[in-house]
């Protein structure tokens, strides 16, 4: 994918070489798979930081869910109503992020995480469903940018990493659903779920602070295009960088551009963030009636799973290619999460599974994401990002309420066998579909 952010980078020989301009006229050979340039790591943990709170936002969420569902006498058919059409808003909003450009990575994220604290003191002081769900939605509504624009700074950033970094983005988010739920089950059990949710609301704020700070992305704030402060450096960065003038909807045309996007919509039936984050604290809960601080520890197992697969992933998507390591992981997460819903209600067992879903199911998304970016070379990476997620998410997001229904009218077990079913068909798709021709290349030449 073309980068207007990535230093002079040009196409190498057979080892794929990147030559990046650094400071002075020295220059560093940045091999496919390996090698950072300066400021690169704090780029890739402040926005995958950035993403920790909002995965942390949605699992102190998904934990409260079954209380709040209690205390205001709720199904789970309207839980998945409400989460399902504010899921379709949000997606298509996301579709923004190619418009957006004169705003910078900085505003976006960090405005969106400020966003995300009110719409959490907001549902913690509801007297009722129809505020709460109101809160809910807006914060669906403010969190759109995290996906588009921190996937498109990362790419951008460190187009040589592509899968890896994207990868890491994920585990970002995937933290935020290892500590937002051990957190928050604990404030549930001994003070209840407003307290919890107050709680969450002030230190999303806290940590806002850091994303405010921290993330730099200079080619999107006009004014420091024109600053006469600019390095030598920064100036032929400029006039070397790649131009991102394909055309998105011929892009989006592609082959394998379609058949990414139709794995991502069926398979969004397994998503991390979307689904499991909502139902496996569902299904301990009110499946099997487990205590509080259990649901915790087993969801907090998942998260451990979720914060190794993504990484290790990526790293051998890089070097060996997407698409075979995509279709294992269709295939081992289906299989994780039959497994679930079947091996009874034993903590220990079930926590033993939770943490192959968290390997497995959460770990798809990056690498199908690290793919799409792979094919869309040439296309700006914002827009890009942004029809991506706009259109596997907002039909993903039918998944939130189609399962709502099913658990309500069959079972918690069929809900998840139909999730399995979604990799296995996704990795279909992928497996007839997406031929994996495309060279992993730095930029869109």
């Amino acid at each position: 994918m073309s980068s207007e952010t990535e230093k002079a980078a040009a196409l190498g020989n057979s080892n794929q070489e990147i030559s990046s301009a650094t400071d002075g006229d020295n220059k560093n050979a940045l091999v496919q798979g390996k090698g950072w340039n300066p400021g690169d790591r704090l780029q890739v943990a402040v926005v995958s930081f950035s993403h920790t709170i909002q995965h942390g936002y949605v699992a102190a969420l998904g934990v409260a869910y079954p209380f709040v569902l209690a205390d205001f006498h709720i199904s789970y058919a309207v839980l998945g109503i409400i989460l399902g059409g504010a899921g379709i808003v949000g997606a298509l909003l996301q579709g923004l992020a190619g418009y957006v450009r004169k705003y910078s990575t900085k505003f976006l994220l960090g405005s969106q995480n400020i966003g995300m604290a009110i719409s959490l003191a907001i549902a913690a002081i509801s007297p009722g469903i129809v505020l709460f769900g109101a809160a809910r939605i807006f914060g669906t509504l403010v969190s759109w940018p995290q996906h588009p624009v921190g996937s498109a700074h990362l790419t951008e950033r460190v187009p040589h990493r592509r899968g890896f970094v994207l990868a890491m983005h994920t585990t970002g988010g995937n933290l935020g659903t290892l500590l937002a739920p051990l957190i928050t089950s604990i404030i549930i059990a001994y003070y209840g779920w407003r307290p919890a949710l107050m709680t969450m609301a002030a230190l999303t704020v806290l940590a806002s602070i850091l994303t405010w700070t921290s993330v730099h992305s200079p080619d999107y704030v006009s004014k420091r295009k024109n600053s006469p402060e600019k390095s030598e450096t920064k100036k032929k960065s400029e006039l070397h960088a790649p131009k991102a003038d394909g055309s998105l909807l011929e892009a989006l045309k592609r082959r394998e551009a379609k058949a990414v996007l139709g794995a991502g919509m069926v398979s969004g039936a397994g998503r991390g963030l979307g689904v499991l984050a909502v139902y496996i604290p569902a299904y301990l809960r009110s499946g099997l009636q487990m205590s509080p601080l259990t649901i915790g520890v087993l969801v907090t197992m998942v998260s451990i799973g979720a914060l190794g697969g993504p990484g290790v992933g990526g790293h051998l998507s890089d070097r060996f290619g997407r698409r075979p390591v995509l279709l294992s992981l269709y295939v081992l997460g289906a299989a994780a999460l039959v497994g679930f819903v079947t091996v009874g209600s034993n903590p220990v067992i079930i926590g033993i599974m939770g943490f192959m879903v968290g390997v497995f199911s959460y770990s798809e998304q990056p690498i199908r994401q690290a793919l799409f970016s792979d094919v869309m070379q040439g296309v700006d990476a914002r827009k890009a990002f942004g029809a991506y997620f706009a259109i596997s998410q907002s039909v993903g997001s039918l998944w939130i309420t189609a399962l709502g229904f099913v658990i309500t009218s069959i079972s918690f077990k069929a809900a998840f066998i139909t999730m399995a079913g979604s990799f296995i068909v996704a990795g279909l798709i992928i497996g007839i579909f997406a031929n994996e021709k495309i060279k992993l290349t730095p930029s869109g030449n």
